[in-house]
């Protein structure tokens, strides 16, 4: 099982910076925690939109859990990169009318 430490480093390196929706909103991923891999994937990611700075969580069950659960293989490592990347633009989008996502994140300036 990858540890949080390194299922931290590969994440970073596959969604830190600049992240785009093509022409429309783009989110700057500032750092990425991950307190827990087991018996969930717990992830705690700072961003940047539009002049704001946000903490968001995302939580992992079931089958996304597991894809750290084994070796960190590259084929799911850019999986799990595209997962996280779809749901932060997802949260962006839906922050301020679906209360879950408004749960999700906690703006920090």
């Amino acid at each position: 099982m990858a540890t949080p430490e390194q299922v931290r480093e590969a994440l970073t390196q596959r969604i830190s910076g600049l992240q785009s929706e093509g022409g429309g909103t783009s989110l700057e991923v500032l750092e990425v925690k991950v307190p827990s891999v087991s018996p969930e994937l717990l992830l705690k990611i700072q961003v940047r939109a539009s002049g704001q700075l946000w903490e968001v969580s995302l939580d992992y069950q079931g089958h996304e859990a597991s894809l750290v659960s084994g070796d960190l293989a590259e084929d799911t490592l850019n999986y799990l990169g595209f997962l996280v990347r779809t749901h932060l633009f997802e949260w962006w989008h839906t922050k301020d009318t679906e209360k879950i996502s408004g749960r999700m994140g906690k703006r920090l300036a």
